[in-house]
Parts: structure tokens; sequence; C-alpha cells
């Protein structure tokens, strides 16, 4: 099972490292320490529950990736009520597909998550793994354990093998490829004209006349917005942080007290020749060759039918306990370094299992110093960010100005550039922070607002520094942007008459040669034109191959172009692809791209299927 395992999922391995690279990239370590506890049951699929830690963690890696593609966004309007509706039906859909998986006893070898785990970057330093930053890494990732997190990594295994497994083994018919072949290679015979928008643009000349009369027939569009700046005061741990000293003496007590718990266990490093023929004669012909001192790596090479650890020596990575079958594992922990087990049988084969290193793990205070009085640091600011807050909300309130009050408190207060109802930059980006300027409190009253609570332990506090009524722009003030957006209208309003005139001819029957001679317009004509053209302007080309096929005569139609000018189409026959024509090269590359359209819709339809049959309670 071993080697079906690693035959199958080498494609694999490669989307779930990106999986989990995604995972720390988007949502950096610690923000996803969640202390809900995992018996909390948040949902119940078929009768397996998914904890309530599972859940946020969820949202919080839905609300990284909304934030990752939108920078600009303000966290604190990611509500986790409003993203915990879409985390859970992600949850719910992996769920039934691991159930799925299991159900058709696809399974995943431990060795291939350990692997995986040690080949993650995010795991290494100096490009080998280190267990203690691993450990690190994914408590900061609200997992608990390690068996928490090789559970989760195994349950993605399982769904990219059973997703792997549909989509590959979808297809589609000669037939349906033929379809799909004369449609991509169709041609098309059509001309059109093109009645351009610049001239009718060049030649609006406007007159200061024209220009006042317009400015005076629409000030209210040239009204100003109005515009608040604040005065506020900015609280969270970072700016604290650099103030935090800690004593020699602090961190060795926090080493003795993580000392009594730490994990000193030692990691094994394991290496195997693997038989999947169980016969007496080739284990005992090994066993021999064994005695002899024949080297093992060359013996890995010739008997291993490990195909994946065959070149490395049967190299299959640091194990400390919990990675292999209890027989495998038993059989190593009872080895001297260099020495090899009698054979030992799991439900992948027969085994001769080698001890290749013993990793001692040690807990010296020179390694963990500089983690220790960070977290200290980190402790103690945190702690001052609890008191400081508490004064700043007793000391804000009904206070006359900001800046006495930051004095008092050793931080900054600082004034925003003006913005408007619809926010602007720096601190005005937040929603939040609009909001609470423009309440009638703040803004009208002159009271300072609440202490706001902007997320991930930051808060501000805001008064109105001063108020920008809306006010009348005078027309030397618009001028500029007065005369662009009536030239282009006054353009516009040229060509569209030009273009009605043009459509009440060819609607009366003239033909598009005739209309396009009365209008001086420059007509071209494409014959047996293909979908990918770059004779003619992609536009037109798209436009043409959009109008359907024509049945009597020909298809007149219009549209306007990116740039505003106006294209008059006739559409006068169609021509189906010839697939006798076609290359072989070609009739794969259409047959791949109907695999894959095929594929992707039989993939979500099983998983919606899965989902519809399920027992699902929340």
């Amino acid at each position: 099972m071993l080697l079906d395992f690693r035959d199958n999922m080498r494609g694999v391995a490669l989307g779930i490292t990106i999986v989990i690279g995604l995972i720390f990239a988007l949502t950096g370590t610690g923000s996803l320490f969640i202390s809900t506890p995992d018996s909390e049951s948040a949902l119940v699929v078929n009768g397996d529950e998914i904890s309530e830690r599972e859940v946020l963690q969820a949202i919080a890696r839905e609300r990284s990736l909304i934030l990752s593609s939108n920078p600009e966004m303000d966290r604190a309007s990611l509500d986790d009520e409003a993203l915990r509706p879409q985390a859970m039906r992600q949850l719910i859909s992996r769920e039934v597909l691991i159930q799925a998986a299991n159900q058709q006893g696809i399974g995943v070898a431990p060795s291939l998550v350990n692997d995986l785990i040690l080949d993650v970057e995010s795991f290494q330093t100096d490009g080998k793994f280190d267990e203690d930053r691993f450990r690190y890494a994914i408590r900061s990732q609200g997992y608990t354990s390690s068996s928490k997190f090789t559970e989760m990594l195994a349950g993605q295994f399982l769904v990219e093998q059973l997703s792997n497994g549909i989509i590959n083994t979808s297809f589609v018919t000669s037939a349906e490829v033929v379809s799909l072949a004369v449609l991509v290679d169709q041609t098309r015979d059509f001309e059109f004209a093109r009645l351009a928008y610049q001239p009718f643009k060049d030649a609006v000349k406007l007159s200061e006349q024209q220009i006042a009369d317009y400015y005076n027939d629409n000030q209210q569009q040239y009204m100003t917005e109005r515009k608040l700046a604040i005065e506020y005061i900015e609280l969270n741990t970072a700016m604290l942080l650099d103030s935090q000293s800690v004593t020699d003496e602090q961190v060795q007590a926090r080493f003795e007290q993580e000392a009594q718990s730490a994990d000193n266990s030692p990691s094994l490093r394991a290496a195997h020749i693997l038989l999947n023929d169980n016969s007496e004669e080739l284990i005992a012909e090994v066993q021999a060759k064994l005695d002899g001192d024949a080297d093992f790596a060359e013996l890995v090479k010739e008997y291993s039918q490990d195909v994946a650890t065959a070149e490395t020596g049967g190299d299959l990575g640091f194990t400390t306990g919990d990675t292999f079958p209890d027989a495998f594992e038993q059989a190593l922990a009872a080895l001297e370094v260099g020495q090899v087990s009698a054979p030992v049988e799991t439900e992948s084969g027969t085994h001769f299992v080698k001890l290749i290193e013993v990793d001692k793990k040690e807990f010296l205070l020179d390694e963990q110093q500089a983690r220790i009085a960070q977290e200290l640091k980190q402790e103690a600011a945190e702690d001052l960010l609890v008191e400081k807050l508490e004064m700043l909300k007793e000391m804000a309130f009904n206070a006359d100005n900001l800046e006495e009050v930051a004095q008092d408190l050793e931080l900054e207060a600082k004034v925003s550039e003006p913005f408007s109802e619809n926010g602007g930059s720096d601190v005005a980006s937040s929603p939040m922070v609009v909001s609470a300027a423009y309440s009638p409190e703040v803004a009208e009253d002159g009271y300072a607002s609440e202490v706001l609570d902007l997320g991930d332990d930051n808060y501000i506090v805001l008064k109105l520094q001063e108020d920008f009524p809306s006010r009348q722009q005078s027309l030397d003030e618009v001028r500029k942007s007065l005369s662009d957006s009536l030239t282009v209208s006054m353009a516009k309003d040229s060509l569209n008459a030009k273009s009605a005139e043009i459509t009440a001819a060819l609607a009366a029957g003239e033909t598009l040669e005739a209309v396009a001679r009365s209008f001086e317009l420059k007509t071209d004509r494409v014959e047996a034109g293909a979908r990918s053209n770059p004779a003619v302007d992609s536009e037109v080309n798209v436009y043409a191959f959009d109008l359907p096929t024509p049945r009597n005569g020909v298809i007149t139609d219009n549209f306007t172009t990116a740039n505003g000018d106006f294209v008059v189409i006739q559409l006068s026959e169609v021509q189906l692809g010839d697939t006798e024509s076609v290359n072989d090269e070609r009739m794969k590359l259409i047959r791949s791209i109907a695999e894959t359209a095929t594929s992707g819709k039989e993939f979500i339809s099983y998983q919606q299927q899965l989902i519809e049959q399920a027992d699902i309670v929340q």
C-alpha cells in the first residue's frame, strides 16, 4: 500500500505543499491561535463532528484570502458572522469528500505526510527540518498537537486523490470532440463599417458662453463634499513593545518553567527495504545478504519496491514514534544507529528497517533565550495595553482635546488629512473611523468618540479637529473638468445622431456598401475569417462570432467599441470547421479542452450530490 500511495500521489504532494504555504503566507503566525476547545462541536456531517476551532480557522483563512485580494479593505469590516456561512460550506464540502474517499478505500501512508512536512520551507532552518519551528508554527495556527496538523494534511491528501480520480477518469466521446472542433475551427464571412468617435470630439469647439451656460445650469454638480479632519490617538501592542525590557532572571525563570514540560523525546531517522512479495525465499535472500554485511543502499536499489526512496538508500526521514505503523515504530525503537531489524510485517508489505540517525532534542537556554525574551516583552506590552486602554477610555471621555490625554498616557495625538463620508487614506480608510467621525456626537456636538476597537488589539479614539463644509466651486476651479465632460457629451450626441441615420438607412433596405458610400465610411470585408484573426480588430471579430448563424440572407447588427466608435456589421455566411484537415496535435488540444470542461462539471456535480445526501446538523 505504501508503494501505491507513492506512485499515485507524487503530484498531489506538490498541491498539498502549496496549500500549507498559502495557510502560513496568508494568515501569518499567531493570527489563527484560537482558544476554543476542540471538543466544542459546531457541525456534524454524517455523524462526524467538526469542531468550533476548525470553523474559526476556516473563517480566518477566508478573511485572509479576501484581504490579500483587496489590500485596501478594512479588516474590521469583515465580520466573523458574515464569513461564517462560507467557511462552514467549505468545511462541509471537504468533509463529505473525505468521507467518500474513506468509503472507497482510499488511504494515505503516514510516511507521505511525514515526507511532506520535512520538505515544507516554513518548517526549516538553514534548509533542514526544525522540529521546534514546526511545533511553534502549527501551534500558532491553532493546532494543539502535531497529530491534529497531520490529520488535516492527510484529509487534504484524500480530497486531492479523490478529486484527481474523478477528473482523470473523465472522458468525452469522439463525437463530442468533433462537434467542438467544427465550432472551434468555424469561419465566417462578414463586412463592417466604422464611424469613428475621435473626429466628432476633435470637431467640438467650445465658446466661453457655452462653458458659462453649462456651469450656470449645472452648478449642483460642482459642489465640494463636506470633509472633516480629526484629532486621534491610536493604541496597540506594537506601539508599546519597544519600551519593554526583561531581565536575565525573568528569562531564566521562564526557561526553567518551560523545561519541565518540554518534549525532549528523540527523533529517529529511518530507512527501509520494502518487499511487496512476501515469499519466504525472497525474504531469506535479503536477510542473508544483510547478514553478510552487504551495503544497505545497494540492497535498497536491488530489492526495495518503494521506488520513491530507491535512489536515496531507502531514507524515510524522521519520526517521533507516531509516523509509521506500530510494528515498524517498535522495530525502529529497538535498534542502535546503523543496525538493521529483522523482517517487519505491515499492511504495506515486509520491511527491513534501518536506524540511520538519532536526533536528541535538547532544551537549551542559549537556543531559547531570544524567543523567551521576545515573548516576555510581548506579554508585558499586552498587560500595559490593558492598563492604558482603561485609562484612555476614562480620560478621553469629555476631554477638551486629545493632546493632553496623549501626553498623560505617553502616547501621540495625531491629526488626519480631511476626508469625506466616503472615507480617505490612512486612518480614514477604516469605515468604523469614518462612521464615528461623522456621527452627530463627534461632528456636530464636538465630543470625543468612544474608544473604537479596530480588531487585532488596535484601538483608537477621535475628536473633531476641523469641519470643511460643502461649498460651491467657482467656474475657474472646474473649468478643465467641465470642458472635458461637455466636449465628450457633445461629441457623443453628434455621433449618436449620425449613427441613428445609418441604422435607419440600413433598416430601410439599403446595402451596407451603399450606406457606407453615402456617409463616407470605409468598409472592410472578411472572407472565411477565423476566430483568431490578427488582421481584424479583436472587438469586431469577437462580435462577429457572437452573432447567430444567418438563416436567410444576412444578419445586420451594430455596437459601440471601447473607444466610442460606432460599428455596423453584416454577417453573411458561416462555414463549419473541417475536421478532416485538423492535424492530430490540434485534435488532442481540442479533446483536452473538452475533457477539462467536462471533468470540472462532473466533480462539482459529484460534490454537490454528496452534500445533498449528507445528514448535516448545525
